[in-house]
């Protein structure tokens, strides 16, 4: 596994949707218009290739797919700096920490992985579980951001690292943590909508394979025997203690992957708004 440091960002150039020289030119548009839940399940779904920019003023978050799949990602944010998560997880003291700081300075051209193998700082396996929780935290920290915009470039990158969760799990865990309920609301429509379970994942193997595939919570879980389409979502946020943001956020996340059918009287509801 590559050792490369996600807080020393490297520029990549842009790109935006699929045509027949969607795979040369960059795309780009707005986040208001774009969310990035819903962009990055296209790319997924298109098996999409390249490097994904998002900017928010100074901030500059960068994550790279391989065929529609995170795969590493990098950030000019001082709080998404790998040394800093290695002294609050313990994995470094504070003098090694400051050690690694003043070998980083000193040292041309390398990675603050590089830096901290070579001089044995850490272990091989902690820097590469290190690294992966730490592509995780940036990534999901993008999908809080409803202002800014974003540029894709259609290409390979040489680092990667292998996420212990599948892109669908890394939306879901955005939305559980990251998305506001106003945006969810928003995305979701009206209270009356009769929420509906794709045929395929009504089955006891189907929500199985739907709590594997997104990690879902135990309560989570426990809501998909419920979305039959017999009960409109007011009269399922009415049950006694129903967690609204849970709710919402599962519906967002079925509904985004194409799991689910939200109706009004027998009739499709709109699809999300952009």
């Amino acid at each position: 596994m590559d050792t490369h440091d996600p807080s020393r960002a490297e520029s990549a150039s842009p790109a935006r949707a699929p045509d027949a020289s969607a795979e040369t030119r960059p795309e780009g548009g707005r986040l208001r218009d774009f969310p990035l839940p819903e962009l990055l399940w296209q790319f997924h779904s298109e098996a999409r290739s390249g490097c994904l920019r998002l900017r928010k003023g100074a901030l500059e978050k960068t994550l790279w797919l391989v065929a529609g799949v995170p795969v590493f990602a990098r950030s000019n944010e001082a709080g998404d700096r790998l040394t800093d998560r290695l002294l609050a997880r313990g994995l470094l003291t504070r003098a090694q920490y400051d050690q690694a700081q003043d070998l980083l300075a000193r040292s041309t051209g390398k990675r603050i992985g590089e830096v901290l193998l070579e001089n044995g700082l850490i272990h091989e396996r902690e820097l590469n579980e290190a690294l992966g929780e730490q592509i995780l935290r940036m990534i999901e920290s993008m999908f809080s951001w409803n202002e800014g915009s974003w540029q894709f470039e259609p290409g390979t990158s040489a680092d990667r690292i292998t996420l212990d969760r599948s892109t669908a799990a890394i939306i879901m865990g955005a939305a559980r943590h990251r998305i506001p309920l106003r945006r969810l609301w928003d995305a979701i429509g009206d209270h009356h909508q009769l929420p509906r379970l794709a045929y395929e994942h009504r089955t006891d193997d189907g929500r199985a394979e739907l709590t594997a595939t997104l990690m879902l919570e135990p309560s989570e879980s426990a809501w998909l025997g419920r979305l039959d389409g017999s009960r409109t979502l007011a009269e399922l946020l009415d049950d006694f203690d129903v967690d609204e943001h849970e709710l919402l956020a599962l519906l967002y996340i079925l509904r985004l992957l194409g799991h689910l059918q939200l109706e009004l009287g027998g009739v499709p509801a709109l699809a999300f708004q952009r």
